[in-house]
């Protein structure tokens, strides 16, 4: 029993120390760093997940060529 104490300790501090990490900082990360061709856009995979059509899906298919953006 002691031994399984000891390595739960041991665990314990090594995990903690792994994730003892400074935060990613994303403040210089902004449009400048994509192409100047590249597309932003966004998807949607309501199909896929079986949940059926979404709003998004809807508007799309009554509206094609327009955006909701």
């Amino acid at each position: 029993m002691v031994i399984q104490g000891s390595l739960f300790l041991t665990l314990l501090i090594v995990v903690s120390v792994l994730a003892w990490t400074e935060p990613v900082v994303a403040t210089s990360f902004n449009r400048i760093n994509f192409p100047a061709d590249f597309a932003f856009g966004t998807a949607s995979s309501s199909y896929q997940d079986g949940k059926g059509p979404s709003i998004t899906d809807t508007f799309t298919h009554k509206y094609p060529g327009l955006s909701l953006g």
